[in-house]
């Protein structure tokens, strides 16, 4: 109930009426506070944005200006791009700026598109200009199988409207830059290279691998290729065994399969085949040899595995 009758008119607001408040601005009530009908009134509206900077730029929002690219081309090439307008690849570190941006491009173009995330592993995230990540917009259903990441735009993606997902950096897509407002910007900026994370040395295939070290699907973090095939001859001295740790799992459900043999063959006991998206976990030969295989699909693929090898020996 109001309390302030300078504000609000007699008996409002009043939910029967119902439960938005609008401003009358006509008659005895001008000046006052009534209650409408939220779903079936239609009256005119006032905007309430954040304080920005004086810039003759078109979309100037809470200190930063955005232009939005309908020109479709891989995310280096369009971190190039927005480094020529004195800006990145655009943080999103609001849910408010995600609306903002989701809407005027829903408006500018169509089809999803770039902003400046970067998701390298599976729980690691980080924006390209250096901002916090303070605010995650990523679909809650959408696993992590690319490097990059882009907004879903389009009516025929899999992917919510707004929501974010991971993307392979060489897809070309629409995107989204951002700079602060009140800049002055002479066109030619210089370039920063855009590096990518290079892969680990995966040993896919290599000859035999003594304890302790670390194996990795082909590319890691990266996501592998299809139609691959590894196997991983791993070793230890005298009577110890094989403690190996899987740290990082994803591969494609039913298509790719990580096996386990206690042994150095594939004639050895199967400790366990493996697919998916897992948890950690461990296994322990009960030699000093193991064997680790891996096989993908001839379609999509996933980030893949990483392992650490160590020896261990039962009751030391």
């Amino acid at each position: 109930m109001c309390t302030d009758n300078d504000v609000c008119s007699d008996s409002f607001p009043h939910i029967n009426v119902g439960k938005c408040v609008y401003y009358s601005v006509q008659g005895a009530l001008a000046g006052k506070w009534l209650s409408g009908d939220c779903e079936n009134e239609t009256k005119a509206y006032i905007c309430e944005l954040p304080i920005t900077r004086a810039d003759d730029c078109k979309y100037n929002y809470n200190g930063h200006c955005y232009t939005f690219h309908d020109t479709q081309t891989a995310f280096v090439q369009a971190q190039e791009a927005c480094e020529k307008e004195c800006g990145n690849l655009a943080s999103v570190t609001s849910a408010n700026e995600n609306r903002y941006i989701a809407t005027l491009s829903n408006r500018l173009f169509s089809g999803n598109f770039y902003i400046g995330g970067l998701w390298p592993s599976s729980n690691v995230f980080y924006w390209f200009d250096g901002s916090a990540w303070n605010y995650n917009n990523i679909d809650p259903s959408y696993s992590h199988n690319a490097n990059c990441i882009a907004v879903s735009n389009s009516i025929a993606s899999s992917v919510a409207s707004g929501l974010w997902f991971s993307i392979k950096c060489h897809i070309p897509y629409s995107f989204v830059c951002k700079r602060p407002a009140g800049t002055k910007c002479s066109g030619n900026q210089p370039i920063v290279p855009v590096t990518p994370v290079p892969p680990t040395q995966s040993f896919c295939n290599s000859s035999l691998l003594l304890s302790p070290g670390v194996i990795t699907s082909p590319n890691y973090p990266f996501s592998y290729d299809s139609s691959d095939f590894c196997s991983y001859q791993l070793a230890t001295l005298g009577s110890y065994n094989i403690l190996l740790r899987f740290s990082d799992f994803a591969t494609v459900k039913g298509v790719d399969f990580v096996n386990v043999y206690d042994g150095d063959s594939v004639n050895s006991k199967l400790l366990g085949t493996y697919t998916g998206q897992l948890d950690a976990f461990s296994l322990v030969s009960t030699g000093n040899t193991m064997l680790v295989t891996f096989k993908s699909g001839s379609g999509k693929t996933a980030q893949g595995f990483s392992a650490r090898f160590t020896s261990y020996s039962y009751g030391r």
